[in-house]
């Protein structure tokens, strides 16, 4: 188990954790319907914001059975531009699963391939984890592709196997190994 998140810098990016300053950004894309659209959650209040961005300063990183979220910034100019969680399994701590989301104008520019890739290159060889998986509505083209992209092979597809915003929904796992991992993006 970490016990703290050191930052990780890509070309264009830092994943870092949570700010005070990141609140009204944070709401703002978590607010967006077209990003919570296959998201677990339907907008975001000023408050809802500040106490999360509040519970992410002061969270513990790796604590098993908790998610943690890490932002994602702009490396330049230090601009939050999205999130991506990350849960360490309660009965086996060597297995992580992933989310990822990202402010509207920030998708379609590699932004999200950037820092998943840096993520899990640090997850595989730094951390020695054995086994990251995603779970995605297989509408979501976009975070199928990202996750195919890196590697993730398609493991299962449930079908009407969540409830979601009022519609049974179905759920595809993508896993990745470490022994399976390239390092090419």
């Amino acid at each position: 188990m970490v016990d703290d998140f050191v930052p990780i810098e890509a070309d264009r990016l830092v994943l870092r954790r949570f700010a005070a300053r990141d609140a009204g950004a944070f709401r703002a894309y978590r607010d967006d319907p077209e990003v919570a659209r296959w998201q677990g959650w339907d907008g975001c209040s000023r408050d809802q914001a500040e106490a999360f961005v509040a519970g992410m300063e002061a969270a513990a990183y790796g604590l098993p059975g908790q998610w943690f979220q890490i932002a994602v910034a702009d490396r330049a100019d230090d601009r939050l531009l999205g999130d991506i969680g990350i849960h360490v399994l309660a009965g086996e701590p060597r297995l992580v699963e992933l989310g990822v989301t990202f402010a509207g104008a920030a998708q379609g520019r590699g932004l999200a391939t950037e820092a998943l890739y840096a993520l899990v290159r640090r997850l595989f060889t730094e951390e020695d984890r054995h086994r990251l998986q995603a779970s995605i509505d297989p509408r979501n083209a976009r975070s199928v592709a990202l996750f195919e992209r890196l590697g993730f092979r398609r493991e299962a597809h449930f079908r009407r196997s969540v409830w979601a915003k009022g519609e049974w929904c179905d759920d595809v796992v993508y896993a990745l190994l470490a022994e399976e991992w390239t390092g090419a993006a």
